[in-house]
Formats: C-alpha cells, structure tokens, sequence
C-alpha cells in the first residue's frame, strides 16, 4: 500500500483544490486497483465523507473507507477505470 503523507502540508491555497489536485495526480501515478492511504489533518480540510467521495469519483478512484482519530484523517483510495 501507497502511503501519501499531507498532515503536515501548509497550503496557502484554496485547500478543496490543493486537495482535489492531490487526489488527481495520485490517480494519474498509481495502478488500477491499488490502494492508497491519503493522509490529512481535520482542521485543515474540514469536509464531509460525501464531499471526499465525490473529490474521488473526480479523480477516477473511490473510497474503500473513512478513518478520522485524533484530528487526522485516513482516505483509503482505490483507482478505478
């Protein structure tokens, strides 16, 4: 499993497309099929499972799970085709 590690990542930016342009270049770099682990803090991308679900239809992968502990968020990420 492909570990992507943006918990500590200052984005002077609008956070949903630093986030949404994340996801698509891990969507372009990984197989179809694999799994990656996407991780971010809650206080900086402070959205719903839904509106991750949906960044991730976008970026031609989907959500295997949704882990939040301790202000961090886990994606669980699977490209599709």
């Amino acid at each position: 499993m492909l570990e992507e590690d943006y918990r500590t990542v200052s984005c002077g930016g609008d956070p949903f497309n630093f986030l949404l342009s994340t996801m698509k270049s891990i969507g372009i770099t990984i197989e179809e099929n694999n799994i990656v682990k996407l991780m971010v803090m809650d206080d900086k991308f402070r959205y719903s499972d839904e509106i991750f679900k949906k960044m991730a239809r976008y970026s031609k992968m989907e959500v295997e799970s949704i882990v939040r502990e301790n202000g961090e968020i886990y994606l669980f990420l699977r490209k599709i085709q």
